[in-house]
């Protein structure tokens, strides 16, 4: 690799790390990932005209991904083209018959598109292998060894504040459902708040839809200030019915974006407590809200790597939750934390007042997210305003839930 032109990883809290060669690129990936990858091949796309990443992907080494790895590599150069890379740097991670396939599709799709690929390295065993490089002096066949403590990027991301997982395994355990008895209570407690939702929702649907809708709006809002105050105060929501019932108002998008406007970065970690409780409690098909929130607060904090873990979870349970869409393009994309642009409870209310209808809004440049689009009456999850009852099956609207 070049060093007149190095690439630049801007990190959380104005961090640079530097990549010059080989060693520093995998000295890097763990801090951009947020954790260290294993049977993994993992994507750095090059901003054009410019050495800064632009682009963070990573995919799991299968034997499948191999098999289909030309048809992976044109999506992938398409991906990298269209975010405006101008050339990409390739890490895999595990054996070479997984790998090679992969990067030698990406070489061969990637050039067509614009995007030249400027190093890609396969990296096992405390070696690593260029798959760029020609020279057997530099590049020997059984690989080079390297020492990450030879490289900068380790200590400048330790001043910088940024720390490392030691695997995904223990983010995914750090966010995993809650089991046995502490599972059973939540079921009841599920089942109980259905059923206070059917109550309510026969007690107000005869004054009419848009009175139902506002008054699970307004008894939505409160929980979630309740929640929210209480977690402030270092007090955070427990008793398996409160969980339950505050899990099931977030089926509503007025109700859940109440929750996201008072994300502030004062209290990330309050914020990534909270929602991570609400998280694991919930039954899967109310986990699409609380686990969205989770990730924002989480990629807010520069955990890029709980973020992407709580985001497959979300995905697994609702394939087409927008909220989840939208911060799976902004943190793939290298969107900076601090670019995005928050909303506040007080224009939320002046935008999507609880009783009354939203202002539309512009639509924004789907790249740069800014504040989220108000939400509109049609857009809700499980809420006692549409229905009663077990829900149907997860999110098929084309962004949020279909009530039950």
């Amino acid at each position: 690799m070049a060093t007149d032109d190095s690439p630049h990883v801007h990190v959380p809290e104005q961090t640079t790390l530097t990549i010059s060669d080989p060693t520093d690129v995998i000295a890097a990936v763990p801090y951009l990932l947020g954790f260290h990858p294993t049977d993994s091949i993992v994507i750095l796309g090059i901003r054009a005209c410019a050495t800064h990443v632009r682009c963070l992907l990573r995919c799991d080494l299968t034997d499948e991904l191999a098999e289909h790895a030309a048809e992976w590599a044109g999506q992938l150069a398409a991906t990298l083209a269209e975010a405006g890379c101008g050339s990409v740097i390739a890490v895999g991670y595990g054996s070479a018959r997984h790998i090679t396939p992969c990067v030698d599709a990406l070489r061969a799709r990637a050039p067509a598109v614009g995007v030249p690929v400027r190093e890609a390295l396969r990296v096992s065993d405390g070696r690593y292998w260029s798959y760029v490089c020609d020279s057997t002096e530099c590049c020997p066949h059984d690989g080079v060894a390297y020492d990450v403590a030879t490289s900068a990027v380790p200590a400048t991301a330790v001043v910088g504040g940024l720390s490392v997982w030691r695997d995904r395994g223990v983010i995914e355990e750090f966010v995993a459902a809650v089991n046995g008895h502490r599972r059973a209570q939540m079921e009841r407690a599920t089942l109980d708040a259905e059923e206070r939702a059917a109550r309510m929702r026969h007690r107000l649907l005869p004054s009419g839809e848009a009175a139902l809708r506002a008054a699970v709006r307004s008894e939505g809002v409160r929980v979630v200030r309740a929640a929210v105050g209480a977690a402030l105060r270092g007090d955070l929501v427990d008793a398996p019915e409160r969980i339950a019932w505050l899990g099931l108002l977030l089926g509503s998008i007025r109700v859940r974006d109440e929750a996201w406007a008072r994300i502030d970065t004062a209290h990330l970690d309050t914020h990534v407590g909270l929602w991570r409780q609400v998280f694991r409690h919930v039954r899967a098909d109310y986990s699409a809200a609380p686990g969205s929130l989770l990730a924002f607060a989480a990629w807010q904090s520069g955990d890029i790597a709980l973020a992407d873990v709580v985001l497959d979870r979300v995905e697994e349970a609702a394939p087409h939750y927008t909220m989840a869409a939208l911060l799976r393009r902004a943190v793939r994309g290298g969107m900076p934390p601090e670019r995005w642009e928050p909303m506040t409870p007080e224009w939320l209310e002046e935008v999507a007042p609880l009783r009354g209808s939203a202002v539309p809004l512009p639509a924004s440049d789907p790249t740069v997210p800014k504040r989220p689009i108000a939400p509109t009456d049609p857009e809700t999850t499980h809420g006692p305003e549409e229905a009663a009852g077990r829900p149907d099956g997860p999110a098929t609207d084309g962004g949020e839930a279909n009530p039950p």
